[in-house]
């Protein structure tokens, strides 16, 4: 079984780049050439360090359960180094990330949901102060780029045109800031790669079927099978305007054995033993972006719409099918060029086999929402965030939830 994963690894290794793969979409550059360095560079051009500091007061101000108000945060730390400005290999680079989350959230509280209202304090903990280190190694050959190691994706969504993503920018709750799938957890350990062929970038990865948040060694990392992930994403005009459309489909060959950690969600009580017991799931997403507006001095200011559908089969068995839509992106007044607003609306819907096997003890159904928000650039370094959401639970009968929060972002 160990051989077999670790040829199917390799195989796909040099396949295609799932920047943003949370949620389907690529980087506004994806399919920007590689312009080779004209001579080698100093040690201190090669490295770029940065950091920013995340932090949050909410409070569910409707709903069941605690109504006090909540302080959290979290620190990203990011390390970058370019082994080709250093003259040691063409094309070559290490990413690194150092997170810690503190202080507590509004995830768990104001009624029985299935999803995270804020994404970024959900990983690598919630509620609790926690550590956690990603890192990978990036090859450019042309214009392939090849990412193999220890990926964040949840952090790495931010990177997605109009919607933005990730929780620390643009919608906190995580059904808009990175819709999860349940086949790519926040953490994955493996690779993906990206190249454009005839205008379309294809994209393809493969990665353990578990969660390696706080997790470190590869140790019994594909015992259970491996995922993999194929999408082509196609660029679109509309009266001169951007759009990105993203076919996309999620595979893996593992089996539902009762191990799963779910970080992205936490699914009725009496969930487990309801879930498939044959090996292999499927996703298949469709993910539409299209700039109504930009800014013809620099076009990635602008706003426009966004939205998704999905549906899945088989594992892990949690969600049936799964949707967003909305409206975001830069506000289009030469006075605020780097504020930013959104709207949107998200639906998630349990399997049938769930709803059905739960429906003589704990009646459910879809669990959906919205989220309001706009974000007031402060300087060239914070952001500040006013944002309000309405959630109405997996769980019939449970009081509708409403959250208001404020998020502040520095950059260092």
């Amino acid at each position: 079984m160990k051989k077999r994963t670790a040829k199917l690894l390799l195989s796909m290794l040099v396949a295609g780049h799932a920047v943003g793969a949370m949620a389907g979409e690529p980087p506004p550059d994806a399919a920007a050439p590689v312009v080779p360095a004209a001579a080698p560079e100093s040690a201190s051009d090669a490295v770029d360090l940065h950091a920013d500091w995340t932090q949050f007061v909410s409070a569910a101000v409707a709903g069941d359960g605690d109504s006090a108000p909540r302080y959290g945060g979290r620190v990203d730390i990011y390390a970058r180094i370019d082994a080709e400005k250093l003259g040691l290999w063409d094309g070559l680079a290490f990413n690194f990330q150092a997170e810690t989350v503190y202080g507590r959230s509004t995830n768990r509280i104001g009624s029985s949901l299935l999803l995270p209202v804020n994404a970024a304090l959900s990983v690598p903990a919630n509620d609790d102060e926690a550590f956690d280190l990603s890192y990978s190694v990036i090859q450019k050959i042309g214009q392939v780029r090849i990412q193999a190691g220890k990926i964040n994706l949840l952090d790495a969504s931010a990177a997605i045109p109009i919607v933005a993503g990730g929780g620390k920018v643009g919608f906190s709750h995580i059904g808009l800031a990175a819709p999860p799938g349940l086949l790519a957890s926040p953490k994955v350990l493996g690779a993906v790669v990206s190249a454009p062929v005839g205008g379309i970038v294809l994209n393809a990865g493969a990665w353990s079927p578990q969660n390696f948040t706080r997790r470190y060694g590869i140790g019994d990392a594909f015992d259970d099978g491996v995922n993999g992930w194929f999408a082509a994403v196609v660029p679109t005009r509309v009266g001169g305007r951007r759009g990105f459309h993203t076919f996309s489909i999620y595979l893996t060959n593992r089996r539902v054995n009762g191990r799963e950690d779910y970080p992205d969600i936490r699914p009725p009580p009496g969930t487990s033993g309801l879930l498939p017991t044959k090996a292999g799931g499927t996703h298949l997403r469709y993910a539409v972006q299209q700039y109504l507006w930009q800014d013809p001095a620099d076009p990635r200011r602008g706003w426009g719409f966004f939205g998704h559908v999905g549906v899945s089969t088989g594992a892990p068995g949690i969600l049936d099918w799964s949707m967003t839509a909305g409206i975001a992106g830069t506000v289009p007044a030469a006075a605020r060029p780097h504020d930013r607003f959104g709207i949107g609306y998200f639906r998630f819907s349990l399997a049938d086999r769930l709803v059905d096997g739960l429906a003589p003890v704990l009646p459910v159904g879809d669990e959906q929402g919205g989220e309001l928000y706009y974000t007031a650039q402060i300087g060239k370094r914070v952001a500040v965030t006013g944002y309000g959401q309405i959630v109405d639970p997996v769980i019939k009968g449970a009081s509708t939830a409403v959250y208001l929060g404020l998020r502040v972002k520095t950059d260092f």
